[in-house]
Formats: C-alpha cells, sequence, structure tokens
C-alpha cells in the first residue's frame, strides 16, 4: 500500500494570521496593540503572505525536480529514468521513503546485532556485540574505548567472519574498530539420582531427561525462558536450581534426589562445579551428553 501524500497547500493566509495572533499573548503579553497600524502586525502579515507563497511553490514540485530529489536519496530509477507514469513515481516514492526507515547504520550494540541476523546471506544464527572491547586482542580483558566486538554464532558450517566483517565495515561510524568471533563455548554436565513413576520405564525416562536439558542448554532455542526460544544468553551462568526445576517438570519424574553440576578445569579435567557454573560474557554453554549421569530408580 502506496504512502499517503500531504498536502502541503492546506494553509491559507488567513489561517496563518490567525494562528500567529494567537500566539502573540504567551510569547509577548505586554504586546496588546493587535491593529493593522501597529508596525509589529505589519510584519507578521508580511511573514503570513511569504509562508503562504513558499507553502503554494513546495506543493508545486515539478517532476522532474522530484526525480533529481529522490535520486540523492538513493532511489533506483529506470535506465534513463524513463517513468511510465504518476503512479511508478508514486511507487519510487514510497519505496525511498521506506528504505530511509530502515535500520542500516550501526550504532549501538543493537544495531550492530540487528543487522547481522537481519541479513541471511551471512548466515548468522545469533550475534552479541560487546562494547569497549577487543576479544581478538593478546590481553581481552583490558577495557579499548572506541572497539565492539561481535560475538557470533553460525547458522550453518558456510558462514565466513570475514562476510560478517566486510559487511559491518560499511556501517559502522567511522570512528568504531570493530572485530568478529566466533561465540566460545564452556561445557556442563550434570550428575543427578532421580526417583522415577512406576508408569514410565527408566531408559525412556532418561531419554526425556536428556532431551529436555539439551533443550535446554540449546545456544539457538534454549535458555532458562523457554517460552522466548532466543538461545541460551551470552554470558548466562548454569545455576543448579534451574535445572533442578528442568529434570522435576520431566514428566514420569517422581523427584529428585541429588543433583549436581559438572565442568571442565584449565587442565581439560572433569569436576563438580558446585551450585553454579560461571559463563563469559562471550560464551555459551556446550552441553556435554556423554559426561552427563542420570541414575533412575522406580518408586517403591
Amino acid at each position: 500500500m502506496p504512502i499517503p501524500l500531504p498536502n502541503l497547500d492546506d494553509r491559507s493566509y488567513a489561517d496563518l494570521m490567525e494562528e500567529m495572533k494567537a500566539l502573540i499573548p504567551r510569547y509577548a503579553p505586554e504586546w496588546t496593540d493587535h491593529n493593522e497600524s501597529d508596525p509589529g502586525i505589519m510584519l507578521v502579515e508580511l511573514f503570513a503572505w511569504l509562508t503562504e507563497a513558499m507553502i503554494y511553490r513546495l506543493n508545486r514540485v515539478p517532476e522532474a525536480s522530484e526525480v533529481r530529489f529522490l535520486e540523492l536519496l538513493g532511489a533506483d530509477f529506470p535506465k534513463g529514468n524513463a517513468i511510465a507514469g504518476t503512479d511508478d513515481l508514486r511507487d519510487i516514492r514510497a519505496h525511498t521513503v521506506t528504505e530511509l526507515k530502515r535500520r542500516w547504520r550501526a550504532i549501538t550494540e543493537k544495531d550492530f546485532e540487528n543487522l547481522v541476523i537481519a541479513n541471511r546471506d551471512l548466515k548468522i544464527a545469533r550475534a552479541k556485540c560487546l562494547s569497549d572491547v577487543d576479544l581478538t586482542a593478546p590481553d581481552p580483558d583490558t577495557l579499548r574505548p572506541g572497539h565492539v566486538t561481535v560475538v557470533v554464532v553460525p547458522s550453518t558450517d558456510g558462514a565466513d567472519l570475514k562476510d560478517v566483517t566486510a559487511f559491518l565495515d560499511e556501517r559502522r561510524l567511522i570512528t568504531c574498530c570493530h572485530h568478529v568471533v566466533q561465540a566460545d563455548y564452556i561445557d556442563a554436565a550434570i550428575r543427578t539420582r532421580l526417583v522415577g513413576k512406576s508408569s514410565v520405564s527408566s531408559k525412556a525416562l532418561q531419554a526425556k531427561i536428556m532431551t529436555r536439558l539439551e533443550e535446554f542448554f540449546d545456544p539457538v532455542t534454549g535458555g532458562p525462558d523457554r517460552d522466548a526460544k532466543s538461545g541460551w544468553p551470552f554470558g548466562r551462568d548454569v545455576y543448579v536450581s534451574e535445572v533442578f526445576q528442568v529434570i522435576e517438570e520431566t514428566e514420569g519424574v517422581e523427584h529428585v534426589e541429588s543433583l549436581g553440576l559438572l565442568t571442565v578445569d584449565a587442565q581439560g579435567r572433569w569436576i563438580e562445579a558446585g551450585d553454579r557454573i560461571p559463563i563469559r560474557q562471550n560464551s555459551l554453554v556446550a552441553f556435554a551428553t556423554q559426561q552427563t549421569e542420570i541414575a533412575i530408580r522406580d518408586t517403591l
């Protein structure tokens, strides 16, 4: 549906005079003589006449001038600017105005994230922008004003970080240094003992719990807010209480007797993590099914 065109030539000399006279008491209460003989009223009449003439001209822009104006705004005209008629020009005008409102420049963190995800050719499922950070530097924890790092989760193996970098290079501010890295992952596993209902086989219940946990930790569709399905939040710690809730709510579980979190230390060894696994701001969770132990016993 084309954008309705405003009628600029809808203000008369009398309308303008009435409006300006009504504003005098507000901005100049000491001005009380509003007769035509007053020099101030004479100036108001002059400005009203000039404004009426200007509005009249604005509403009668020649087609050639409008084409040039639209070209300056990036409109795409047919070869040789051949326009079939008024309808074509109206469609081009509407399309140009729509494109002007479309997000293009990357200024805020959300701009960087939304632009990358919206471009399907980049094949990026998720993106997180971190300001004043350069994760490609030898000392990534050092504060770097003017830098941003965009952490991405590719949707396919064909995604190329160089394409993302080049795409953002055209849209960043000239004073901004941007970097693109792939998301890091923190390994996580669980060790739990629970009681299952007698109507459900232990093997089937174990598979169901494993599926629920995989969905919970999924980097693209998981997360604590399971209704949102927006993926595990970047930098969101893993809490044993939330994992406990996921297992307890699984159909067929009577109750959970014990639950512990496991993660990998700096030496690559699996260790107990207590009640929380800390996740860095550029990281997500990699749920290790092979390291997860689910022991189930039936109700007595």
